[in-house]
């Protein structure tokens, strides 16, 4: 029962005992403390037939939902599962002739035979279109990393330079990171200071362009590959202006680095 009901009932009952204390007290000339014992005793027997009737409730339920648990639950359950057998008659085995078994067994071995000719040369295209795939990844790359030999060969990068700028373009492209700490620094002298800042956003964004890599990925790859540049920029401000068109520039934006022949291998 829940408390709010047995409040409510409590409240009821109480009322009615004091309604029907006043009448018999009244009637009789009765004082308060005659008039407050016969509320009291009235609540006591109304509230006592009240559980009464609630526990009887509870107990007459309780044997029905018993007596439906123990019989008729079964009842309706057997009834149930004989019209589904009545609806649904277990069909019987057709038998097969010893020639039909045979041309059945070789059906099926010929499935088989044809299924693992499939998976044969499903695994063959498939390792074709890997090679091919890696192949061609490969031919990308290096296409990629002729571009930027030959473009910064142009501003008396050394050897080693172009090998650290080489090792870094890897890392950007093949595994999506950059390298923070690099053992050579290149420095701004020489030709090299021709190249600006948008020289070099340019040609980052230029290679990450042709794997669709995100601007921040390209400006850290700009700021930790070419520290003496970028300095004093942060990598959101580079990020937001990666490309630049305008100006006298050496390295202009090029969208189609990879096919420009002059730079194949």
């Amino acid at each position: 029962m829940p408390k709010w009901f047995h409040i409510t009932i409590s409240v009821l009952l109480a009322l009615l005992a004091i309604g029907f204390s006043i009448l018999i007290c009244g009637k009789h000339h009765w004082g308060y403390i005659p008039c407050a014992a016969i509320a009291i005793l009235l609540f006591g027997c109304f509230y006592g037939f009240l559980r009464l009737c609630f526990w009887a409730g509870a107990k007459i339920a309780l044997s029905y939902v018993e007596a439906y648990q123990k019989h008729v639950r079964p009842r309706i359950e057997v009834e149930a599962i004989q019209k589904y057998i009545a609806e649904h008659p277990v069909e019987k085995p057709v038998q097969q002739s010893p020639i039909e078994e045979m041309a059945e067994h070789n059906k099926v071995l010929n499935q088989e035979e044809r299924l693992r000719r499939f998976m044969e040369t499903c695994k063959r295209e498939r390792e074709q279109f890997i090679a091919i795939k890696e192949k061609a990844d490969e031919e990308k790359l290096a296409k990629i990393q002729a571009y930027v030999r030959q473009t910064l060969m142009a501003f008396d990068f050394t050897d080693e330079e172009l090998f650290q700028v080489n090792e870094c373009i890897v890392s950007l492209v093949v595994h999506g990171v950059v390298v923070p700490t690099l053992p050579i620094k290149i420095e701004r002298t020489g030709k090299k200071m021709q190249l600006t800042q948008h020289d070099l956003a340019n040609l980052s964004w230029n290679i990450a362009n042709q794997y669709k890599l995100p601007n921040k990925l390209a400006a850290q790859f700009a700021q930790y590959t070419f520290p003496a540049w970028f300095w004093n920029t942060t990598t959101e401000t580079l990020a937001k202006k990666l490309k630049h068109r305008s100006g006298d520039l050496y390295i202009k934006i090029d969208e189609n680095i990879i096919d420009n022949k002059y730079y194949s291998n």
